[in-house]
């Protein structure tokens, strides 16, 4: 069969163990237009399954996802798949044919071992984006809905209905406008250490090691020096669009790879300028830094936001007289260039006893999560953010983000919103109720001396 008419990504794992992640990905997969072929989702009762998979496989699929755990890696049937795509992959000439997703570590198959995995490891988001990214490199055929009905149809039991009503969504996504012009490529000077040289924590601006040098929207100043006390030398640079699309082929870096580069930089440079903030970096169970204001650095009252048509007013740090319990909004963002430049934005509540440092016991601190947010409702979420980036950035309409001493990564605010052509039908859910024990007011036993020192 021509390679033209291989239009479908088929998703290959171990059944039934990974059915439940198999169905969130071929929905998620779908939903962007891609025609999805899984056997937990076609194959019904009767049909004559091994010859139908098959038949999928060897002529219908254009890109293999594996599910790579170590318990279905060992599966017969998954293993014949692994042989049968490895095949394929020679015929079609495609060497990036099989795609493995990590779910956990595994031990990798001699066919899958030079292969490099998508990680869902830490994060079913986390990984999801990265495969949209990979995905968008290749020239893959995309329909309105893909497959979707099939999938709505077997996950949609007990949803709540949908009205035939629009209705504006805010997004967490802030919409990457401005970048530096060119992205460069750097080395220590002969004689210098190159694996001092590669040390992030000791350049000023974001940079990622690569072969013997680093690659960073900064270059070395007059004196030589790309850090202080960090000499380094200028090899080469390119135009950042044409690193984002085509990768850097002098270096050896495929399209890939440099967008990967690109948002390691963006995530760095978003810590640096919290930290410069005077934020605390809270580290999540997901290993991710969420940037937290303590009452010496952050507003003590209600923020109040106004963006023309996005406006309100809400407290991002609170005191819960009940619990003698501080309670504080924090915020983490990673860079994504696919399906736009944009950063996105993920919120968590950080907890304190004495409103400075964090409760570390992560029991504790999910306990009172789960108890505090209980009754928050997406709209108090939505206004939180908005309220924390109107002060971060001082009630400007864009985040200024340095990647340089002269250049940055610029995001435009508020966040994104789009329009949804239905609306969810939620039953008897009071608008926006607060929670009692989280009162929308000032810190009531936050003392003089505290709010002299912020004055």
């Amino acid at each position: 069969m021509d390679n033209q008419n291989r239009n479908s990504i088929f998703i290959s794992h171990a059944t039934p163990e990974d059915n439940a992640f198999v169905l969130w990905l071929g929905a998620k997969l779908s939903a962007m237009g891609y025609e999805v072929w899984a056997d937990v989702m076609r194959l019904k009762g009767g049909d004559d399954w091994a010859r139908k998979l098959e038949d999928a496989l060897r002529n219908r699929a254009a890109k293999v996802l594996l599910v790579c755990t170590p318990g279905g890696l060992e599966k017969q049937g998954v293993r014949n798949e692994i042989q049968i795509s490895s095949d394929i992959s020679k015929k079609i000439g495609d060497p990036n044919f099989i795609i493995p997703l990590r779910m956990t570590k595994f031990d990798a198959p001699f066919l899958i071992t030079h292969l490099q995995y998508v990680d869902f490891e830490k994060s079913w988001a986390g990984g999801l984006a990265e495969l949209q990214e990979l995905l968008g490199t290749y020239p893959l055929q995309r329909q309105a809905r893909g497959s979707l009905n099939a999938w709505i149809t077997s996950q949609s039991e007990g949803a709540s209905p949908l009205l035939q009503n629009s209705e504006p969504l805010v997004s967490n996504w802030l919409e990457v406008t401005g970048q530096p012009a060119s992205i460069h490529y750097c080395e220590p000077p002969t004689g210098f250490e190159i694996e001092k040289f590669q040390r992030r924590q000791l350049h000023k601006w974001p940079a990622v090691p690569y072969h013997t040098g680093i690659i960073t929207f900064s270059s070395p100043d007059k004196n030589g020096l790309i850090a202080e006390a960090l000499p380094g030398k200028l090899v080469a640079s390119l135009p950042t669009s044409e690193f984002l699309g085509n990768g850097w082929s002098s270096l050896g870096v495929t399209a890939f790879e440099a967008r990967r580069i690109y948002v390691d930089i963006g995530g760095q440079a978003f810590e640096k300028f919290c930290a410069k903030k005077g934020l605390d970096g809270y580290m999540g169970s997901g290993k991710r830094l969420s940037w937290w204001p303590n009452i010496k650095k952050g507003p003590l009252t209600k923020v109040k936001f106004d963006w023309n048509f996005r406006r309100g007013s809400r407290q991002i740090m609170g005191h819960s007289p009940k619990r003698n319990i501080h309670w504080h909004y924090a915020m983490s963002a990673q860079l994504r260039t696919f399906p736009l430049l944009h950063y996105r934005l993920s919120a968590r509540l950080v907890f304190s006893s004495n409103g400075l440092d964090a409760i570390d016991n992560v029991k504790k601190s999910h306990s009172l999560r789960r108890s505090f947010a209980k009754g928050w409702r997406n709209a108090r979420w939505r206004d939180m953010m908005c309220a924390y980036l109107w002060w971060l950035t001082d009630g400007k309409n864009s985040l200024k983000i340095g990647v340089s001493d002269d250049e940055f990564l610029i995001a435009n605010l508020p966040p994104m919103q789009f329009s949804c052509p239905v609306t969810v039908l939620e039953g008897d859910i009071e608008e926006d109720e607060e929670d009692p024990d989280v009162p929308d007011e000032p810190f009531e036993d936050v003392s003089e001396e505290v709010a002299d020192e912020k004055t």
